[in-house]
């Protein structure tokens, strides 16, 4: 609580809307640092080019715990009324096909998103998957969220 209450003491009424947002500030100057998924940074130096880009993207220090991946998932609602279309759909996203899309996205556009399938490589300079040095803290570990909420809520930051 007291780490929670020191972020919202040093943010005063400087609290932001998004991930774009926060990048944004920081590249202009606007505020000092922000935490973001790393994404957002490469989506705004490839949106303005390294030419605009006056910060730059960092890690907490190996096995910190604020040093975390963030986990995008995806299931079939057992209450779906379309339970075989729901499974064809993921099993295309883990699927080679599905896998070049999420690491390379489309056109001009780039997700910046690790990829899940062995042999599946980003086109982007993040930081090599095998080279992330999070806090060894499980799925399980991290809950439901439900604690990380009544926590921002009680130090009025939700």
């Amino acid at each position: 609580m007291t780490w929670l209450n020191g972020i919202k003491s040093n943010a005063a009424s400087h609290i932001v809307p998004d991930n774009e947002t926060i990048t944004d500030e920081v590249n202009r100057g606007q505020v000092a640092f922000g935490v973001i998924n790393q994404y957002y940074w490469y989506r705004l130096k490839a949106e303005i080019g390294a030419s605009g880009m006056h910060s730059l993207i960092t890690y907490f220090a190996p096995r910190d715990p604020g040093y975390v991946i963030d986990v995008s998932g995806a299931a079939v609602l057992k209450s779906s009324q379309h339970q075989a279309a729901a499974q064809k759909f993921l099993a295309f996203l883990v699927s080679q096909q599905g896998q070049d899309i999420i690491a390379r996205a489309s056109g001009n556009e780039q997700s910046y998103e690790y990829p899940l399938a062995a042999g599946v490589t980003t086109s982007a300079p993040e930081t090599p998957f095998d080279q992330l040095q999070p806090y060894p803290i499980t799925i399980a570990e991290l809950g439901d969220g439900s604690t990380a909420i009544a926590l921002l809520q009680q130090a009025g930051l939700l």
